[in-house]
C-alpha cells in the first residue's frame, strides 16, 4: 500500500492523503460548491466557464452520490484534513460515452501550496488500484497552472483540441 504521504483509502469511498482528504458530497456542500465556483479564477476553465448555480451543484452532489453507490467511487468534496473546510472538488467524472476522467479544482486560498500536486497524486495512485488505465483527464490549453500539474505528473498529450473542441485538450496517464 503506498505511503500515507501519497495517498491511502480509508475505505471506497474516501480518499486520504497528507493534508487532504476527498470525501462523498454532502447536500450540505452544495451552497459551499456555489460559494467557491463565485470566484471567476475558479470557475473559468470548469465546464462552460460560467458560476456555478445552486441547481446545478445539487444536481453535482445527486450525480455523485449515484456514482458513489454504482462503481464504489466518483467525484467528491475535496477538504482540509487538519480543519475538515470544503476547499474543493476531485475524483472521477463519466463524461457519457463511456470513459472516466479525473477532475480536480481548489479554491484560489488554497492555490500555491502544493496541495493540486498532492491530489492529484492521490487520485493517479487510486486510479492505479483500481485498474484505470489509462487515467485521462480534459484541460483547457489556456489553463497553464492544470497543464503544468498534469505534466509533472506524467501526463502527455495525447489530443490537442479534443473532439473538434479548442477548450479541451486530452491528457492520458498510464496504459
Amino acid at each position: 500500500m503506498p505511503s500515507c504521504s501519497v495517498a491511502r483509502m480509508i475505505h471506497q469511498s474516501q480518499l486520504v492523503t497528507a493534508r487532504l482528504v476527498v470525501r462523498p458530497f454532502l447536500a450540505a456542500d452544495a451552497p459551499l460548491l456555489v460559494a467557491l465556483f463565485a470566484d471567476p479564477q475558479v470557475h473559468r476553465f470548469v465546464d462552460d466557464g460560467r458560476p456555478l448555480t445552486p441547481d446545478v451543484a445539487a444536481l453535482w452532489v445527486e450525480r455523485s452520490a449515484a456514482n458513489l453507490e454504482r462503481f464504489g467511487y466518483g467525484t467528491g468534496a475535496v477538504a482540509e484534513r487538519a480543519s475538515g473546510e470544503l476547499i474543493g472538488w476531485a475524483g472521477f467524472a463519466r463524461p457519457g460515452d463511456g470513459t472516466e476522467e479525473v477532475i480536480y479544482g481548489l479554491r484560489r486560498a488554497s492555490w500555491g501550496r502544493g496541495l493540486g500536486k498532492e491530489l492529484l497524486a492521490g487520485l493517479v495512485t487510486f486510479a492505479g488500484e483500481r485498474g484505470i488505465t489509462p487515467v485521462r483527464a480534459t484541460v483547457d490549453p489556456g489553463n497553464g497552472p492544470s497543464v503544468h500539474l498534469l505534466r509533472q505528473a506524467g501526463f502527455v498529450l495525447a489530443e490537442p483540441g479534443y473532439r473538434g473542441d479548442a477548450r479541451a485538450d486530452l491528457y492520458l496517464h498510464g496504459g
